[in-house]
């Protein structure tokens, strides 16, 4: 890999020199920033175990390199998102998010590497909003003590203290003026569809200036609820439960499971319809319970959560998820024995994994783009989490789910899209020829001219086939 800098005044591409010992193929150049002069570049070097981050300097019109800052390393994995953030005002000093103490931090440094401060948030901050004018603050998303909702905060950069913006339990996204003195707060909740306010930089409300009516209020949709349950280890996951309008508990009703679980992934949050797609409404109101757990390896929930499927994707996932289901067994106004699951990408390996290593859990799955063997998808992403394949045999030996297809009990649908470039269509593959090979009975579908996900008016298609497919068969 390698980064040249065009001048488009003459043509001339110029090349960043590696120093010495980090060249080579077996790493990555990312997060690349400018410096506010535009004569620097900053560049986050990551070795290929994904182990260690080293922020580097470079002179962009020679390609020398200049400096680098500081290292920062991991025992599971390092994952730099973002570039180096320059405080307005102060071309000598940047922010830089970090998770070197469990959540994603911001710190303060100067251009020569020295650390000038930090944030000591025991929660996520997701991204900088923007700064004010003079660069005595930086406004930033962030979680709080409750994953499932993100607010703003104002962070106060000579101490690096941080305060929140308004008190309204919810999702909210902010744009800061270009003054820095206020400003737009949209936010929903499970009660509130939209409102957007004006707030001053301090956080107080100046005046709202729109809020949504109910877009559903003429229809009858399914109504959630949010809570959380003890994982086999006693963490608390965040779960969502959409129930039909008319909801009796003294009936049993059906269930849909609907899973993700991956990282980057958040199913279950505090915003209109808590993060729900209309059609899990839509089917709780043709009688069934539809119910999601975001377990461990999900986003938002800091370093050590994330980091628990380390090097053994689909164990600790799929452990959180029969938490979920034993809470729902527990339920009076449960039929545990019509239960199904329906997932995608990530969702669809996981499904995949209840049907085969939960056997008899489940009556009916319908899994999507599935990735079936880690050892066929994208290199950056698996090795991040399982290390290569060299290195962790075992690990990706028991997450290959043509291995135990003998396992399957209940109906099983396989949907992909035949043109998908993330999960490439041989898992699919891969997985029907195991079953073929092992006279094990399942459905599929392919979706022609398809990437990853099947958008536009064929996702009607899409959605129909795996509701009524739940239905036929649970």
């Amino acid at each position: 890999m390698s980064v040249g800098v065009y001048d488009v005044t003459d043509g001339k591409t110029v090349y960043l020199m590696l120093p010495e010992g980090l060249s080579g193929d077996q790493f990555y150049l990312t997060n690349l920033a400018w410096d506010p002069s535009g004569t620097s570049l900053y560049i986050a070097w990551l070795n290929r175990d994904t182990n260690q981050i080293k922020l580097m300097c470079f002179d962009a019109t020679t390609g020398t390199f200049v400096r680098t800052l500081f290292t920062e390393s991991d025992e599971q994995w390092c994952e730099p998102e973002q570039p180096v953030h320059f405080i307005p005002g102060n071309p000598r000093e940047f922010l830089w998010f970090s998770r070197r103490n469990g959540f994603n931090n911001l710190y303060r440094y100067n251009t020569d590497g020295v650390l000038l401060g930090s944030t000591r948030a025991a929660f996520e901050i997701d991204d900088i909003i923007g700064f004010d004018p003079l660069g005595a603050s930086v406004f930033v998303h962030a979680r709080g003590i409750n994953p499932t909702e993100v607010h703003i905060y104002r962070i106060n950069l000579p101490d690096m203290q941080m305060t929140r913006c308004g008190d309204t339990p919810g999702v909210h996204q902010g744009q800061l003026s270009g003054s820095g003195q206020y400003l737009l707060d949209t936010y929903s909740n499970l009660e509130v569809p939209s409102k957007t306010d004006l707030l001053s930089a301090s956080g107080k409300v100046e005046r709202n200036l729109l809020t949504s009516p109910n877009p559903l209020q003429e229809k009858r949709y399914g109504q959630t609820e949010l809570f959380t349950v003890n994982g086999t280890d006693g963490t608390a996951l965040w779960c969502r439960l959409i129930k039909p309008s008319d909801f009796d508990p003294t009936r049993k009703y059906p269930v849909l499971v609907y899973v993700y679980n991956g990282p980057h992934v958040q199913l279950v949050t505090n915003n209109w319809l808590g993060g729900a797609s209309l059609w899990m409404n839509h089917f709780a109101e043709e009688g069934y319970l539809v119910f999601t757990l975001d377990g461990r390896g999900s986003a938002h929930r800091g370093e050590a959560f994330e980091q628990a499927i380390y090097r053994q994707l689909g164990t600790a996932e799929l452990e959180d998820q029969l938490a979920g289901v034993a809470w729902l067994k527990q339920q009076s106004f449960v039929d545990s024995t019509r239960m199904a699951v329906h997932g995608w990408s990530f969702g669809g390996f996981m499904t995949t994994a209840l049907m085969l290593k939960a056997p008899g859990t489940f009556k009916a799955g319908v899994a999507g783009g599935a990735v079936i063997d880690w050892n066929l998808y994208e290199v950056m992403y698996t090795e991040r989490y399982m290390d290569t394949p060299a290195q962790n045999p075992e690990g990706y030996a028991a997450a290959d789910l043509s291995r135990i297809v003998k396992n399957l009990q209940g109906k099983l649908l396989m949907i992909h899209g035949m043109d998908d470039d993330v999960v490439v269509l041989q898992h699919h593959m891969r997985f029907v020829k195991a079953c073929v090979d092992n006279k094990v009975q399942i459905d599929t579908f392919l979706y022609p001219g398809h990437a990853h996900n099947v958008r536009g008016k064929d996702r009607v298609h899409l959605i129909r086939q795996v509701l009524d497919y739940v239905k036929e068969n649970n």
